[in-house]
């Protein structure tokens, strides 16, 4: 699964498989296992338009078969990727209302990573105080998995709201993660260090080095929306160090990037910090640029 803020925000949940070996397997509800693992495959070729047609389609069937785990998942999967597709308020009101079917159910599982999409989604709101909330409960989460994910959205969260202490603590955690931990590990890591010494007035040179380290990775394993990310922090870096130019150019390389993945957002502040209009696309289609064009026409002319 691809990370969204977060990228990222999580990993996918699938239904775990039963039986093995020449044990006989119970009946399973076929339809709903499909449904689930389709939309898996989907996240896996970055259709989330179908991804997120298929959760819908296992929630559904989870409800009818009243199976609390499968609510649990298909509505955490769905969030997951309704925020992948920049919907944030979208994820939100699936995760309240997953919650609610929870709930409703006596559920008492851990529903940390429901706590991760909201603080994603409430981030991308630009509601950071909530959003700091909700990721400390996910930092609480017993799966290693969710808890790496929840430092690395706490540090960004941090470094939005200009709060030290927390910042620095994701990243006491993530320098003592193993160099052995995996490679998305690894590049948040980097991530969260260029941050830092952004924040602290430290070596800009080394910051940028960090956060061009984090694209790579993030590049070669296909984490879009992360790297484009990464790309903003090493501006900022090459920025601090003086390099107007280079910051310029990484921010629209952030923008356009971005808005490619549909994150017009983020596309709209890093193309502003970049002090320009447009960039740069030689795959545009000319005609659709032509309509554009002529529609703006039609609007300016009814004002």
């Amino acid at each position: 699964m691809r990370a969204t803020y977060l990228a990222s925000a999580a990993m996918v949940l699938l239904l775990a498989g039963c039986g093995g070996g020449s044990k006989v397997q119970a009946p399973t509800d076929s339809t709903l296992s499909q449904d689930m693992d389709t939309g898996r495959d989907a996240v896996d070729l970055d259709r989330l338009s179908v991804a997120e047609g298929q959760y819908r389609a296992a929630g559904v069937r989870a409800l009818a078969r009243d199976d609390v785990t499968a609510i649990g998942d298909a509505g955490y999967n769905l969030a997951v990727v309704q925020l992948d597709e920049n919907k944030a308020q979208d994820a939100l009101s699936t995760v309240a209302s997953t919650r609610a079917a929870l709930s409703v159910r006596g559920a008492q599982s851990d529903d940390t990573g429901l706590d991760l999409v909201q603080a994603g989604a409430l981030y991308r709101l630009g509601r950071f105080d909530e959003a700091a909330s909700a990721v400390a409960l996910a930092a609480r989460a017993s799966d290693p998995a969710i808890v790496e994910k929840a430092q690395l959205l706490s540090g960004i969260i941090a470094d939005a709201r200009g709060d030290r202490t927390t910042l620095d603590s994701a990243g006491t955690y993530f320098a003592q993660l193993p160099k052995t931990s995996a490679w998305s590990w690894l590049a948040d890591a980097q991530e969260i260090a260029a941050r830092r010494l952004l924040v602290e007035g430290g070596d800009a040179q080394t910051a940028y080095q960090d956060a061009m380290q984090a694209v790579s990775a993030r590049q070669t394993h296909v984490e879009y929306r992360d790297m484009a990310r990464g790309l903003s922090v090493a501006a900022r870096a090459a920025g601090q160090a003086g390099n107007a130019s280079q910051a310029a150019d990484l921010y629209m390389r952030a923008s356009q990037s971005a808005q490619k993945e549909g994150d017009t957002q983020n596309a709209d502040v890093w193309r502003k910090l970049a002090g320009t209009i447009s960039m740069p696309d030689p795959f545009a289609d000319p005609t659709a640029q032509a309509q554009k064009a002529a529609t703006g026409k039609t609007t300016a002319a009814k004002k």
